[in-house]
Parts: structure tokens; C-alpha cells; sequence
């Protein structure tokens, strides 16, 4: 149901009560969502932002960890190479090991050749020192870590130099036997892994330490706690949300760890929150601006509003008034126009009626004459009998006026074949629908039913099998309606189109002269061909052509 209020009306009267809040409060309510909006989105790209700087620094400190491992692998092989050159220069099984100032003097040079390296040792099956490439080593210093069946790894110290020791295995005095005659000992230096490790640019607070297989620290840089390149801040404990990536060093099992404080991270990542807070207080300061002006311009929208529904209401009394009386109109026209279509059904109605009755006299009075005037009560009465049908047609129609001429030519030609076709004549139809108005149909009609039936009578003498065709199709500028015959055809002689002699030597003028005076009534022009029969074309334009009487002088 639509409503006969004003919609600014309407809105207000709204049983939801976001309707009837006033502009301004609505314009408010808006503005503190999107501020609220606004704060959260920020909030929430601030915190994606975070985890992206803290996923960032995982990559940094697996690439960190991956060199890490390939340099402390690099130098744990050149070591192990200087080893077996060492364990070369200790004798073959079963001698006594070397002590003498030459083997000495090659060890030396073998140290020298690696930079890292801070010396190297060949010791008794005790551990006790028999040989260093230092000149100044102590007979009694400590061993470092030792395994009797492979290298081991430890820490130690050379010319008071912290270092890594290298420890292989000498074979043992005789063939075969499990217990090694000795060690060939080399220590790298712990400050050539630290250097490296300064040198790295990873950009956050972090650490770097090399652990043996159990976990602890082999060596870590910076000593004693703390991170390379953080701020003063990060030099703490490791804490249990540190970023600690580990990385297998070779085939050792050592492995190199890298750790980055998330305070140093976090703290890069704070360092641009000022971009967010920023972005959130531009948009709220434009959504207040907005949100200001919105409701300034609300306000004066609603006084406005308040005037136009008066003015609206005055003119709302008047259209009703108007549409009132028109409606009363309206009903009037309607009455009028239906009494007039009942009354034209009527019409149509009591015409067919009486044209059914004139039918019925003109059959009761040819009954009473002779053969030959019977013929002229039989055209009469086809040509009646067209009409009514026309005025049946226009009493069925849903348009008064108007018929569909095809179905027209249907029921016209079946009555045709019934009552005039003495001969064993065929007659087809092929006929496309066609609306036309009843001042063209009638005439059409009655000229069509004149050439199908004279066809039907004329064309096919002492009984001769044939075919009339009747075809209404469509041309470019309007219809066609042929009607063909196949039959004996004009005679030669015909003197013209206006007076066609019958197909039986009689002179059949007056229904030519039909055809042609009702072609033309229907702005139709009509033609006649001799072709393997007779073919009668009446070409019928879509706007007939007006037909000025000549009046006489």
C-alpha cells in the first residue's frame, strides 16, 4: 500500500527509531563510528606490522645463522687438514713420538700457513705435551678435551690466547690396539671467529654462539652476556622471547646459533608507530571537520525541510481534490466507453443477424425462379454472406474495429469450396496474419470471394481436375493477395482488364468491374497475368491512398 504522506513525513513517522533521531545526532553517531573505525584499523595494521618486523628478523637471523655455520665450518676443515698433516710428521705405528727441534720447526711452518691457527701440539697416550710448534708452550698445561676413537672438540688456551682445540687420535703402538699412542692437537683461534661475527651487519641487538652437541656454548660472541649492535638497553640476559635460529656447522655436530633480542626489534618496529598514530589523527581531525560541517548544513536541511512540508501539505489538500474529480471524470469516460462497446457489439451483432436473414429470403426466393436468374440470386447471396461473416469476425474480435484478415480468407474460402465448386477443383490457402481496419477488409473480402469464386466456377470446364491457390503474404511496403488458377485460362480476345469475358464465353464484366471498383475503395491496385492459368494479384499498400471524387464542372 503506498502511503499518501510526504516522505519527509514518512521518515519521521518510521517505527524504527533510527528514523526519528534528527539529522545532527545521526551525523554524531556516524562520525564516532568511523573515528572508532578508524582507531582499529590503525590498531590493527600496527600489530601486522609487528609481526612482519618480528618475521623479518627470523629471516635475518636464519641467513646470519647459515654463514655463521659455513664460516665455522671452514675453519673447523683447514683445521682438520693441518691435523692430519700433524699426525703425518708424529711417525708411523709403532715409533716413539717425535720431540726433536726439526719436527718442531715443520710444525711451525704448518701453523703459519693458517692465520687462525695458534699452534699445534702432539701429545703422549697421558696427554701429556711432548711437542708444540710454540716455543714457549709449558711441558705441563692442561690437555684439552680428549677422545681416544675420533676428533674431538673443546676449548683451551695457547700463549694465553683463548682457542678452540682440535683433538685426533694417534694410532696406537701396534697394529690394531684400541689405546692411541698419542694426539695430534691443533687450536684455533677463538678471536678469528669473534672478528667475523663483529663484522656482520644484521641491524638488530643479537648474539652469535657456537654450541657443542649437549647445548652449551662453545663460543659466543659477545662474551658474557649481551648483544652486538643493540642498544644500551639490550645488554641483558637472553630472554625467553628472544629469536634464536640454530644451524647445523658440517658433520661436527656443533651448530651455530644466532639470537636477536625482540627488545631490539620491537624497538625499530615502535620507532614508526608514529606513521599510524599519525594516519589515525589526520582522519579523525577531517572525519571531526566533516562530521562539524555535516551537521551544521543537517540543521538547516531540517528548517527547510519543516517549510517544505507545509507547503507540501497545503498542495497535498489541493492534488487531492483534483485527483478526486478526475477520477470521478475518469469513471464517467470509462462508463461511456464501455456502453459504447456493448453497444457496438450490438450492432455488429443485430447486423449479421439481419444479413443471415436476407441470406435465408434470397435462398427461399431463388428457390422459386429459374436456372438462369438463380445464378445471379446465388452471387448475391455470396456476396452477402462475405459480409456477415466480416461482421461475425468483428463481433469476436477484441478490437472492435479491426480483424485478422488471414482468418477472415480461412473461413470465406472453406464456405466457397462447399457451395461453389461444381468441378473436382482443389483449393489451397496460404494466407500470413494481417491486421487491417473493416473499412479495407470488407471491400478486400467481397473482390477476393468474386475471383475464387468465379475461379472455382469457370476455370475448370466439363469437370477437369485442378487447383485454385489463394496467398496474402507480406512485401516491403504492405501485402499482396493473389489468387491463381490453373485452369483454361482468358480467352485471347478479351477486349480488357475492365471487361473480362467468362472462362465459358459469356461476358462476366460485371464482376470484374467489382473487383476493380472495390480494389480501389481499398487503395489496392489489381493485376492480371495469363501464366499457365490466370493469376489475379492485388497489391495492397500499408496506408491506402487517398481517392478524391471528381466533381463535375
Amino acid at each position: 500500500m503506498v502511503s499518501n504522506t510526504m516522505p519527509l513525513r514518512a521518515l519521521r513517522s518510521h517505527p524504527s527509531p533510527l528514523y526519528r533521531l534528527p539529522g545532527s545526532a545521526l551525523v554524531l553517531i556516524a562520525c564516532t563510528a568511523a573515528v572508532l573505525l578508524t582507531i582499529g584499523l590503525s590498531a590493527v595494521f600496527a600489530w601486522r606490522d609487528r609481526n612482519e618486523a618480528v618475521q623479518q628478523a627470523t629471516g635475518v637471523a636464519g641467513n646470519i645463522g647459515l654463514l655463521a655455520a659455513e664460516h665455522a665450518a671452514r675453519l673447523i676443515e683447514s683445521g682438520d687438514l693441518l691435523l692430519t698433516q700433524t699426525a703425518t710428521l708424529a711417525g708411523p705405528v709403532g715409533t716413539p713420538l717425535p720431540d726433536d727441534a726439526a719436527t718442531r720447526d715443520r710444525m711451525a711452518l704448518l701453523a703459519a700457513s693458517a692465520p687462525h691457527v695458534v699452534g699445534l701440539e702432539i701429545r703422549d697416550s697421558s696427554g701429556a705435551l711432548r711437542l708444540s710448534s710454540l716455543p714457549d708452550a709449558a711441558p705441563g698445561a692442561a690437555p684439552p678435551a680428549l677422545k681416544p676413537n675420533g676428533m674431538a672438540i673443546g676449548t683451551g688456551r695457547m700463549q694465553e690466547r683463548p682457542v678452540i682445540t682440535l683433538a685426533q687420535p694417534l694410532p696406537g703402538a701396534t697394529a690394531g690396539s684400541g689405546t692411541p699412542r698419542g694426539w695430534a692437537i691443533a687450536g684455533l683461534d677463538a678471536q678469528a671467529f669473534r672478528n667475523v661475527y663483529r663484522l656482520l651487519d644484521v641491524g638488530y641487538g643479537h648474539s652469535i654462539a657456537i654450541l657443542q652437541p649437549d647445548g652449551t656454548p662453545l663460543l659466543r660472541e659477545p662474551e658474557g652476556g649481551g648483544t652486538i649492535g643493540g642498544n644500551a638497553g639490550d645488554d641483558t640476559a637472553s630472554h625467553a622471547d628472544d629469536i634464536t635460529v640454530t644451524r647445523p656447522i658440517g658433520d661436527t655436530g656443533l651448530s651455530a646459533a644466532v639470537t636477536i633480542a625482540t627488545g631490539s626489534v620491537l624497538r625499530r618496529w615502535s620507532e614508526r608507530l608514529w606513521i599510524y598514530a599519525a594516519f589515525a589523527a589526520a582522519a579523525c581531525a577531517t572525519v571531526a571537520v566533516i562530521g562539524a560541517l555535516a551537521i551544521q548544513r543537517s540543521r538547516r536541511e531540517r528548517e527547510a525541510e519543516d517549510a517544505l512540508q507545509h507547503a507540501y501539505d497545503t498542495l497535498e489538500e489541493h492534488v487531492h481534490q483534483r485527483t478526486a474529480q478526475l477520477e470521478r471524470a475518469n469513471a464517467q469516460l470509462e462508463a461511456a466507453v464501455t456502453d459504447k462497446e456493448v453497444l457496438l457489439k450490438e450492432v455488429q451483432h443485430r447486423v449479421k443477424n439481419n444479413l443471415q436473414v436476407i441470406c435465408s429470403l434470397l435462398r427461399l426466393q431463388a428457390a422459386r425462379i429459374d436456372e438462369h436468374a438463380r445464378r445471379g440470386f446465388d452471387e448475391s447471396l455470396r456476396r452477402i454472406q462475405t459480409m456477415s461473416l466480416l461482421h461475425e469476425l468483428l463481433h469476436r474480435s477484441e478490437e472492435p474495429a479491426h480483424i485478422n484478415f488471414a482468418d477472415a480468407l480461412r473461413q470465406m474460402c472453406d464456405g466457397l469450396v462447399r457451395s461453389d465448386n461444381p468441378t473436382a477443383a482443389r483449393l489451397e490457402l496460404e494466407a500470413q496474419d494481417w491486421i487491417v481496419d473493416a473499412d479495407r477488409a470488407t471491400p478486400l473480402a467481397i473482390a477476393t470471394s468474386e475471383l475464387v469464386s468465379n475461379a472455382l466456377l469457370h476455370a475448370f470446364p466439363h469437370g477437369h481436375p485442378g487447383t485454385v491457390r489463394v496467398m496474402l503474404e507480406r512485401e516491403e511496403n504492405g501485402m499482396r493477395l493473389i489468387v491463381r488458377d490453373d485452369g483454361v485460362g482468358l480467352p485471347a480476345g478479351m477486349p480488357s482488364q475492365h471487361k473480362r469475358p467468362n472462362r465459358g464465353g459469356a461476358s462476366s464484366g460485371l464482376g470484374l468491374n467489382l473487383v476493380q471498383a472495390l480494389s480501389h475503395q481499398a487503395g489496392a491496385t489489381l493485376k492480371i497475368e495469363r501464366d499457365g492459368g490466370t493469376v489475379f494479384t492485388l497489391t495492397i499498400p500499408n496506408q491506402p491512398v487517398r481517392r478524391h471524387a471528381k466533381t463535375a464542372a
